[in-house]
């Protein structure tokens, strides 16, 4: 027998990728990595990530990977960027960023990110996608960093807004006393709603670790920042700043709903398991397979989880090769966003 030498030793293994109940945490992110790699590459950590996409900031996707891991499960990612000679092109164009967005058309993740500011030529490239995974039984949403020279602006660029955004950022934050790039920005509330159960909106609610905000909005009359808020976009506002609190001021998105009324409802098409009766006969047998796969969905979503407060729906034949599920309602609880105190005051 042959003593050995003690020793500990350490090596890399990847963790599967886990997806808890009521959490939406896979990202996919397009933008420029220091990798010649040009199909998806997923990343199930930030040390992962940094490995495969690169660690060089001067590369706006590599720039934010720590800000989308706050939250995030998983990032898949699809790199922009290209190499000639020593020299790399990092511009997101509206012809790659179609490019990119057709090699993930088909893939599970639930929010999209794109690592630059979105401009208005960008969003009806979004919107096809969005679109298109919506009606495919994919749906994802998305949060974006934008700018505006003033309120037409703004206005402008929020009438290109579909029904799949979770937040439009238009303010610089500090984070831990770090101060944070615009794109930095969107991607660490981007991380952060990763985190978030899909059930909970942000309306009136503080984003953690921000100790700053770049610009300050005021919410008089006129103002800037009532504007924004009320076309839909995401504005965060100082609400005890000796305690460094700082939240979003209303999460109501740019088609009216509430974040987590969107959020909600991508989740719940996504929680469809119906790809397995494709195949199956057109039978009441099979109708009522249905039924129950949609009533499984419906006790996770509304009794387990607490997401919605109802969802009804039908099954009925169409065709001799097609079953009409008709989801008649999806019901949700409104978010409370005035409160009114009343107060009398009697001296003796």
């Amino acid at each position: 027998m042959t003593a050995t030498i003690p020793k500990v030793q350490v090596f890399n293994r990847k963790n599967p990728v886990r997806q808890n109940p009521g959490l939406a945490g896979r990202i996919a992110v397009i933008g420029a990595f220091k990798t010649e790699e040009s199909n998806p590459i997923l990343c199930n950590s930030l040390y992962q990530a940094y490995e495969e996409l690169g660690d060089d900031d001067t590369f706006n996707g590599c720039a934010i990977l720590e800000d989308l891991f706050y939250g995030a499960s998983s990032l898949l990612a699809v790199n922009v960027a290209t190499k000639s000679g020593s020299t790399w092109t990092k511009t997101i164009t509206t012809t790659n960023l179609a490019e990119a967005l057709a090699k993930i058309r088909y893939e599970n993740f639930d929010m999209i990110f794109i690592a630059d500011t979105v401009t208005d030529a960008f969003f009806p490239i979004i919107t096809d996608f969005t679109k298109d995974r919506f009606k495919n039984k994919k749906p994802v949403g998305y949060v974006a960093a934008i700018t505006g020279a003033n309120v037409s602006a703004y206005t402008t660029t929020v009438g290109l807004v579909d029904d799949f955004c979770y937040g439009l950022v238009t303010q610089g934050i500090s984070v831990n006393r770090t101060e944070k790039s615009l794109l930095k920005s969107a991607a660490y509330y981007c991380g952060v709603l990763a985190a978030l159960n899909v059930g909970s909106s942000m309306t009136a609610k503080q984003v953690p670790d921000v100790t700053g905000l770049t610009t300050e909005y005021t919410f008089e009359e006129g103002d800037l920042g009532k504007s924004l808020v009320g076309l839909g976009i995401t504005v965060f506002n100082c609400y005890d700043r000796e305690n460094d609190i700082y939240e979003v001021v209303n999460s109501e998105q740019p088609n009216g709903y509430d974040l987590y009324i969107n959020r909600v409802r991508d989740y719940v098409v996504r929680e469809f398991a119906l790809h397995e009766f494709l195949g199956d006969r057109n039978r009441q047998a099979t109708w009522s397979e249905i039924n129950q796969e949609i009533s499984r969905v419906k006790g996770s979503c509304v009794a387990t989880l607490d997401l919605l407060a109802d969802i009804e729906y039908n099954v009925v034949k169409k065709s001799g090769k097609c079953v009409d599920i008709n989801i008649t309602r999806l019901l949700f609880d409104d978010i409370i966003t005035d409160i009114d105190v009343y107060i009398t005051i009697e001296v003796q």
